[in-house]
């Protein structure tokens, strides 16, 4: 076996061969985050595939975004591009904050990622760009609020916390205690992104909530309660009807909540409570006015009238606007309710005064079908005494089974015998 050749020095005067750069670059693919504050915790949720492809094409579009409103969640939120901002549109709420995010860091209180701002991650990103292109890490970049970034390699990336130091000298931030993790884009970090509503809704469902304003023994919203049966429907339909969903020959339902209780309370009932509530055990006296109460006001002449025409209103309401938004809706629409909400959507509905027409042709046809059974029933009863060679003479006469017991009751009891 021939000995291997010793590589060859390189001829004098040629400059040594400079190391590749790090790898070729790639830009990071954004994702679309809102910003809710449940009990006092700030948490940021990823909007859907869809919905941060279609907030991205829009951001992408060039035109003045002052005016650019793109539907989420389903059309009920509206995300106003230009100012940030996640608004509902069928029920009140504070609007929520919306960012486009391409670099996170771990928090402090979870391990949830948090996004950076938008504009210091255009300047993370810049920093990654250089590193990668030219090969060149060790990168060190302080944050608005002077904390430090530090990209050591693609796969290494700290953030920490400043330094609290007495001496007014000190104006540099350095690295001190222990770093949280830095990552880029939202592939990198454990989250769960939904891929979207089907945009095709088949049925409409309005729920009205019972006593109080919190729905369950998590004292959650009508709102968060309608949510899980929202996202309960649409995993059977995934679950059970996927083929058809893909083949687009069913849609979703959407449930829509009716709260009733803020209208009831706001009528400065709420003042007349407090000056007559004893100040002994003041959470349970406060947790019965807003609940257990309720049941008396419905029972008021005043506050009932009150309670149904504010359901009745509010379904109005929401269906003009859901109209307003889905011109194209075709489907039945339902109504649901909970403990006093089903109550009261009886007593609304036994109350409906329908169209006089209406009612005319349904007693028409009440009047042929009850007229239609009638005579099958005496002809079944002549049948059984074996007199059916008279049933054109009780048909000729119009004969019901009434008339029968009144004209023959003794035949009656031969055909009960």
């Amino acid at each position: 076996m021939a000995a291997q050749e010793p590589p060859r020095p390189p001829p004098a005067g040629a400059e040594p061969a400079e190391p590749e750069p790090g790898g070729p670059y790639e830009a990071v693919v954004p994702h679309w985050f809102y910003r809710r504050v449940p009990e006092a915790r700030e948490r940021w949720v990823p909007f859907s595939a869809q919905d941060s492809q279609r907030l991205e094409e829009a951001h992408g579009a060039g035109k003045d975004q002052d005016g650019v409103v793109v539907p989420t969640s389903g059309g009920r939120y509206d995300v106003h591009l230009r100012a940030r901002q996640r608004v509902a549109v069928y029920w009140e709420e504070e609007a929520a904050e919306v960012r486009r995010c391409t670099w996170f860091y771990k928090g402090d209180k979870d391990n949830k990622f948090i996004p950076y701002s938008e504009s210091f991650s255009e300047e993370l990103e810049e920093a990654y760009m250089i590193a990668v292109t030219l090969g060149e890490w060790k990168k060190k970049l302080e944050s608005p609020n002077r904390e430090v970034i530090i990209l050591h390699n693609p796969k290494l990336m700290v953030h920490y916390h400043p330094v609290a130091s007495s001496d007014d000298w000190v104006s540099t931030p350095t690295e001190q205690g222990r770093p949280r993790t830095v990552k880029r884009g939202v592939d990198n970090i454990a989250v769960e992104i939904p891929s979207g509503e089907p945009l095709q809704i088949d049925h409409l469902v309005f729920v009205v909530h019972g006593i109080g304003p919190a729905c369950d023994i998590r004292f959650r919203s009508i709102v968060q309660c309608v949510n899980d049966f929202r996202n309960v429907s649409l995993s059977m339909l995934q679950a059970h009807f996927r083929k058809a969903q893909e083949q687009q020959q069913v849609g979703r339902v959407e449930f829509l909540p009716v709260n009733w209780h803020s209208s009831l309370h706001s009528t400065g009932v709420d003042v007349d409570l407090e000056r007559i509530t004893l100040p002994s055990i003041n959470r349970l006296r406060h947790f019965i006015n807003d609940t257990i109460l309720d049941v008396f006001f419905y029972n008021s002449s005043t506050y009932c009238q009150t309670i149904v025409d504010t359901v009745a209103s509010e379904m109005n309401r929401l269906h003009r606007l859901f109209l307003q938004r889905n011109p194209h809706f075709r489907g039945g629409v339902s109504i649901a309710g909970h403990s006093l909400g089903s109550l009261i959507l009886f007593d609304l509905l036994t109350n409906q005064k329908a169209d006089p027409e209406e009612d005319e042709r349904c007693a028409q046809g009440s009047r042929t079908t009850s007229s239609t059974g009638d005579i099958e029933e005496v002809k079944e009863i002549l049948k059984k005494l074996e007199l059916s060679e008279y049933c054109d003479v009780f048909e000729k006469e119009k004969m019901d089974r009434q008339a029968l017991v009144r004209s023959f009751p003794a035949l009656l009891a031969l055909v009960a015998l």
